[in-house]
């Protein structure tokens, strides 16, 4: 069997300095490009937005760790050659959704290479994603005789693993705090070779041989719902659309929509729509010259008819005027 210090002393020397970063962001759309996916996010509450963001770069094996006041939305593709680790660290007992199925602090989840990640993430909670590449994954899984944790597997996207979750908490939370603190120890390459040696045998130990999950039907035809509301609704930004007119659409009724969307981003088809206008109007202001458009007609562009409920709106939630956005940028 080969030796799991082995495995880690030879990725050490395969990578180059490990990166340690630490950054506060009140632009979603800037943390969206900060992360290591290719996701877009849209924010499901109309206030401010802030998230504390660290990540440990070590090469072949990656940390990413989000610290999100508002639910939000994550969809887009996942980091190119490696395979995505995902988990809610520190939540309260509260439940996110990962492509269509109910996610808590107990479950690992989104590790599918071949599914694009969608995820509904609750507020006030620390997410965490841990990145391998997919050949360190699979050495490190044959030399603990854990042949299970193949393809078939990860194609379950999901696994309950509160019975053998907390040495892997207790680890992963340990990196958090030395990222908070910028410790010195993560530059240190004794210590990177420790914690490349340590995590990936703490994660694959904490995988259950044999998932046993069991899907809500219900839940799964609602979440499809929404995903295709949301769809439309985002390639109908700039059109007039009612509730009526996004039922017919679907072909589904209000009370199945409505019940839909509280149920899987806890708010009305309708709040979630303005929140969608709201974000492509700031993005607009954002990206615009001052010569170029007016606040009225980004606000009209995107269905606002009352300049006034509009500009309220709008720093509720981005916490400025829309006249102040689209001047600062110049």
């Amino acid at each position: 069997m080969t030796s799991l210090k082995n495995l880690g002393s030879q990725l050490l020397n395969d990578v180059g300095p490990s990166v340690a970063s630490l950054y506060t962001f009140r632009d979603i759309d800037e943390l969206a490009a900060f992360l290591p996916e290719d996701v877009r996010l849209t924010p499901l509450e109309c206030e401010p937005f802030r998230c504390q963001s660290a990540f440990l770069n070590l090469g072949a094996v990656q940390f990413s760790f989000n610290h999100v006041n508002r639910n939000l939305y994550a969809t887009g593709g996942k980091q190119t050659g490696f395979l995505s680790f995902s988990m809610i660290l520190q939540g309260g007992g509260k439940y996110g959704i990962e492509n269509n199925r109910l996610v808590n602090e107990d479950y690992l989840f989104g590790f599918d290479p071949n599914r694009k990640a969608d995820l509904v993430f609750p507020g006030n909670c620390l997410y965490c994603a841990v990145y391998i590449q997919p050949d360190l994954f699979d050495a490190y899984a044959q030399a603990m005789d854990r042949l299970d944790l193949d393809g078939k597997f990860l194609a379950t996207n999901y696994a309950y693993i509160a019975d053998s979750f907390t040495p892997l908490r207790s680890y992963l939370r340990q990196i958090y705090t030395l990222l908070i603190k910028q410790s010195g120890q993560l530059q240190n390459q004794d210590f990177q070779q420790i914690i490349l040696q340590d995590f990936i045998p703490l994660l694959i130990a904490a995988l259950p041989v044999k998932s046993s999950s069991q899907n809500d039907a219900k839940f799964l035809r609602r979440s499809c719902l929404v995903k295709q509301a949301n769809d439309y609704m985002q390639s109908h930004l700039d059109q007039v659309l009612t509730l009526t007119d996004l039922c017919q659409a679907l072909g589904t009724s209000s009370r199945a929509l409505c019940y839909g969307f509280q149920e899987v981003f806890g708010i009305s088809p309708m709040s979630y729509l303005k929140i969608l206008r709201l974000k492509a109007a700031h993005q607009l202001l954002k990206t615009a010259h001052p010569t170029t458009i007016t606040v009225t007609e980004s606000a009209t562009r995107y269905g606002f008819c009352h300049l006034g409920y509009f500009s309220r709106d709008y720093k509720q939630m981005f916490g400025e005027i829309p006249s102040e956005t689209l001047k600062k940028h110049y």
